[in-house]
């Protein structure tokens, strides 16, 4: 039973973390709001101070905020849960289709038997073969080729008597 609930909370501590700062970002935003719409053009010399206290003290504001029902704080949490959740069951869901079966093998990916792979890849027999290798070249080239190999044999074969 310790081993299931410590393996539970190592598997959520990820969500619980971004959860939280999540939230702990949503109450900053909403007491800049609010200072913004109390201070309107004296707001960059409020501003300092109202940031001190919303990060020194986010739970007495988050919980002020969230008493006055403001829609800033509400959407934004709103926001920051659903996220979090889809992040985890998004994350869960490729975990899990990484997972390897018995096969040792991720998905549904499988590994070949030698007819398998001479029967997709190595099927084309002798003559096609040929016949794609003969229309696929040029036989003048193939012709200078081999002139120019005979040409530069000869000289060493002379040199050799």
């Amino acid at each position: 039973m310790k081993d299931k609930l410590l393996n539970s909370v190592k598997a959520s501590w990820p969500y619980l973390l971004t959860l939280i700062i999540g939230l702990y970002l949503a109450e900053i935003l909403a007491g800049s709001v609010m200072a913004l719409s109390r201070y309107k053009l004296a707001f960059a010399d409020h501003m300092p101070t109202v940031l001190k206290q919303l990060v020194l003290h986010p739970w007495h504001y988050y919980s002020l905020y969230l008493g006055q029902k403001n829609p800033v704080l509400i959407i934004v949490s709103i926001a920051v849960v659903l996220y979090t959740v889809y992040f985890a069951l998004k994350r869960n869901s490729k975990h899990k289709a990484w997972e390897t079966a018995d096969t040792e093998t991720h998905g549904s990916a499988t590994w070949g038997d030698l007819k398998e792979l001479s029967d997709h890849y190595f099927s084309i027999s002798p003559k096609d073969l040929t016949t794609s290798f003969n229309t696929m070249t040029d036989l003048e080239a193939v012709k200078m080729l081999i002139d120019k190999s005979q040409s530069e044999t000869k000289p060493e074969k002379e040199n050799l008597k």
